[in-house]
């Protein structure tokens, strides 16, 4: 009797152990839905926007955005450590999408771009010019990567864990940027 339940009990510590190690492989697996802004995260585009700013047409109008996101390819610079971030969670097989504050009139420009240039999926790139809050909270982002201190508080609000990407100190925007505000991580060298 006394070895029937030693058997029995060193069965189920061995279903356990079996147990315990499948719950680990199946959260070391988990598949992560990320998310990044664009403008100071992904792209160096001061150069873009000064191109748009020293024309004559009307700054913020419909023209403005349609001129601004169809000439990133031209005139953006990707950014080398987000690319390498992009590219370790494509590797893992991660969902990366991508929210811009940016209106969407003229979109296809940089919807294109983002896609050629680092295999996003033109479905997963969005337009968000009000907040980004409930499109993070739609996609259910595990991350948000962005630059500005709104970028890490929309994805806070929205309950997910915001990371901060350096701005390059050539950037043309200079507001709502204090790295740490939020007790963020600040991911290092990604300025350029």
């Amino acid at each position: 009797m006394m070895r029937l339940n030693y058997f029995m009990n060193s069965n189920l510590r061995y279903l356990f152990i079996i147990l315990i190690v499948a719950i680990l492989a199946c959260q070391s697996t988990k598949k992560l839905k990320v998310g990044f802004d664009v403008d100071d995260t992904i792209l160096f585009s001061s150069p873009n926007f000064d191109v748009a700013n020293n024309t004559d047409i009307e700054k913020f109008s419909k023209e403005y955005w349609e001129m601004v996101n169809s000439s990133d390819e031209k005139y953006s610079k990707i950014k080398k450590k987000t690319v390498e971030i992009i590219k370790k969670h494509l590797e893992n097989g991660d969902e990366v999408f991508v929210i811009t504050a940016r209106p969407s009139y003229g979109k296809e420009g940089l919807v294109n771009f983002l896609n050629k240039a680092l295999n996003i999926p033109k479905e997963n790139i969005f337009f968000e010019p009000e907040s980004k809050v409930q499109r993070i909270k739609e996609l259910k982002l595990d991350y948000f990567y962005g630059d500005s201190d709104n970028d890490i508080q929309d994805a806070i609000e929205a309950g997910s864990v915001g990371i901060r990407i350096k701005r390059s100190p050539l950037s043309g925007y200079k507001k709502k940027y204090n790295p740490g505000k939020f007790n963020e991580k600040i991911i290092e060298d990604s300025e350029e």
